[in-house]
C-alpha cells in the first residue's frame, strides 16, 4: 500500500508558533536575569582580582618602606616622582596607565606594578585596551583617591562607571540611616550607561568585598550596611572618574 506524507496545515503551524511565542515570553525574563547575573558576577570577579593585586603589591612595598600604590593626592603623595606613589592623577585611566606601565607595554622593559591581566580594568561592554593607548573608554572602574588606613572598610574603592560617584560619601559624619538615593546611569549624572545601564552597578569595598547594587537598593544606608562613621574633613578621599567620552 502506498504511503503518503501529510505536512502541517497552516492552522497547526500558527498554533505551534503561538505556543513558542508564549514560551519565549515566559522564559525571557528568567534568561535575561541569568545573563545579567553572569555579567555582574564576571565584573565583580575582575574588580576583586584588581583589588587583590594592588593590595599584594602594597604588602610587598610596605616591607621595603615604600608608600601605597593606591592613587594619591597632592597632600599624600610621596617625594619619589619616579614612582607611582609620587604622582597625582586626574582620571582613573591615567592611573591605570601607570599601574600597568602601558607606555612600555609589549617591550622588553615592561614592568607593571601589578601582575594581573589587563582585562581587569575593562568589562562587559567596555572597549578593551588595544595595545597602543589607554583611554577612558577602555576603563570600567572609577577608583578612590586618598585612601587611608583609618577609613572604614565598607567604603567603595572601585565603582563601575555607570554609578554617579558624586552621590557616594567622601567626607563628614554618616549616621548609617541616610536614605539619599545614589543615582545610576548617564542621564542621572554618571559618566556612562556602560556597562549596566541605569539599573545596577558594581563596587569593591576597602575591605575587599565586591557587591552588586540594584537600583531599588541604591540608597546610602544600604550601600554602607547601616554603619555609622566619620570621614575626617581633612581627608582627601574622593573618586577619580575614568575620563570616558
Amino acid at each position: 500500500m502506498k504511503k503518503t506524507n501529510k505536512g502541517f496545515t497552516l492552522v497547526e503551524l500558527l498554533v505551534v508558533i503561538g505556543i513558542l511565542g508564549i514560551l519565549m515570553g515566559v522564559l525571557f525574563p528568567t534568561i535575561s536575569s541569568a545573563m545579567q547575573n553572569a555579567k555582574t558576577s564576571a565584573c565583580s570577579t575582575q574588580g576583586r582580582k584588581l583589588f587583590t593585586e594592588i593590595t599584594q603589591a602594597d604588602i610587598s612595598r610596605e616591607q621595603k618602606g615604600m608608600a601605597s600604590i593606591w592613587p594619591r593626592t597632592s597632600d599624600t603623595k610621596s617625594d619619589d616622582t619616579d614612582d607611582i606613589s609620587g604622582n597625582v592623577y586626574s582620571t582613573s585611566a591615567d592611573y591605570f596607565k601607570e599601574l600597568f606601565d602601558l607606555d612600555q607595554y609589549g617591550k622588553d622593559d615592561w614592568d607593571p606594578y601589578v601582575k594581573c591581566d589587563l582585562d581587569v580594568i575593562s568589562g562587559y561592554g567596555v572597549v578593551p585596551f588595544n595595545g597602543t593607548s589607554l583611554q577612558g573608554d577602555n576603563v570600567l572602574w572609577c577608583i578612590a583617591q586618598g585612601i587611608e588606613t583609618d577609613l572604614p572598610e565598607v567604603l567603595p574603592v572601585l565603582v563601575s562607571r555607570n554609578c554617579n560617584t558624586e552621590d557616594l560619601l567622601t567626607s563628614g559624619p554618616f549616621s548609617g540611616t541616610e536614605k539619599k538615593q545614589v543615582k545610576i546611569g548617564k542621564e542621572n549624572g554618571a559618566e556612562s550607561n556602560i556597562p549596566f545601564g541605569s539599573k545596577i552597578y558594581v563596587v569593591v569595598r576597602k575591605g575587599g568585598a565586591p557587591d552588586v547594587i540594584e537600583m531599588k537598593y541604591s540608597k546610602q544606608y544600604l550601600i554602607y550596611k547601616h554603619q555609622g562613621f566619620t570621614i575626617p574633613e581633612s581627608s582627601q578621599f574622593k573618586y577619580l572618574k575614568t575620563g570616558c567620552k
